[in-house]
C-alpha cells in the first residue's frame, strides 16, 4: 500500500483533473441551440402540428454572407379569398445562410369568410399568429432578405408591438400585403407603386420594387 502522504497526493491530483473536466463547456452544440432559441415562440408552428414550419422554394433571395437573421415574405393560396394571402416568416440563419428557426406572422381577419368580406365595409379585428395553412401549405412565392443583428432586433420590436396592439384588417386599406411590407422597412424595403393589388401579384411587384427580380434561387430550402 502507498504511504498516506502519497495517497493524499493522488487524491488531490484526481480531484484537480475532475474539476478541470467539469470546467469545459459540455458542447458547442448546446451554445448554438441557446443562441437560436425562438424569440417569440407563440409565432411558431408547433401548435399547428409542424414544429419546424414549412420550407419554401425561393422566388428571390437577397442573403448576404455573415448576416445572422432573415425575413421572408410568402404568398399562398387561401380557400376564403381568390387573391390569396401574404405573410411573413422570420428567424435566425446558420453560418451557411440557411434558416435554423422559422417564426410566422400575418394579418388575417377574425371570423373566417365573414371577417374577410366584412372587412370590405368596416375594419375587422385580426389574428397575427400562424394558421394551419401558413404552417403546412406550399407557398406560391417566397422572397428572402437577410438581416443584420440590429435590423433583426428592430424587426422583433415591431413584431412585439403588433402582438401587444394588433392592427385592424381592412380589405381596401390595411390588409395582409401592407402588414407584411411594414416589416420590410427594417431592411429598407419599400412597397410597390400600386400597393392595392391582390396578394398573388403583390408579392412579385414587391420583389420588383426592391430590385431583386433577378435574384432567384432554384433550390428548395430543406433546412429546419
Amino acid at each position: 500500500m502507498p504511504p498516506a502522504s502519497l495517497k493524499a497526493i493522488m487524491a488531490s491530483t484526481i480531484a484537480i483533473a475532475l474539476a478541470a473536466c467539469q470546467s469545459v463547456p459540455a458542447s458547442t452544440d448546446a451554445i448554438a441551440i441557446t443562441a437560436y432559441a425562438p424569440e417569440t415562440p407563440q409565432l411558431g408552428c408547433a401548435a399547428q402540428g409542424n414544429p419546424d414550419g414549412a420550407a419554401a422554394k425561393l422566388t428571390a433571395n437577397r442573403t448576404k454572407p455573415g448576416d445572422p437573421a432573415y425575413i421572408e415574405f410568402r404568398q399562398r393560396f387561401s380557400p376564403g379569398i381568390p387573391s390569396g394571402h401574404t405573410y411573413v416568416v422570420f428567424g435566425r440563419l446558420d453560418a451557411n445562410g440557411n434558416p435554423v428557426s422559422r417564426l410566422y406572422t400575418g394579418l388575417f381577419p377574425k371570423g373566417s369568410v365573414f371577417g374577410l368580406y366584412g372587412g370590405a365595409i368596416i375594419p375587422m379585428p385580426a389574428d397575427l399568429t400562424p394558421s394551419y395553412a401558413d404552417c403546412h401549405f406550399t407557398p406560391n412565392a417566397a422572397y428572402r432578405v437577410s438581416l443584420t443583428e440590429s435590423q433583426y432586433q428592430q424587426l422583433l420590436d415591431k413584431v412585439q408591438a403588433n402582438l401587444a396592439n394588433p392592427p385592424m384588417w381592412r380589405m381596401f386599406g390595411y390588409n395582409c400585403n401592407n402588414y407584411a411590407a411594414s416589416f420590410g422597412s427594417v431592411a429598407g424595403l419599400v412597397e410597390p407603386a400600386n400597393p392595392a393589388q391582390p396578394a398573388f401579384s403583390y408579392i412579385y411587384a414587391y420583389i420588383d420594387a426592391n430590385g431583386d427580380k433577378g435574384r432567384k434561387s432554384i433550390e428548395l430550402d430543406h433546412s429546419s
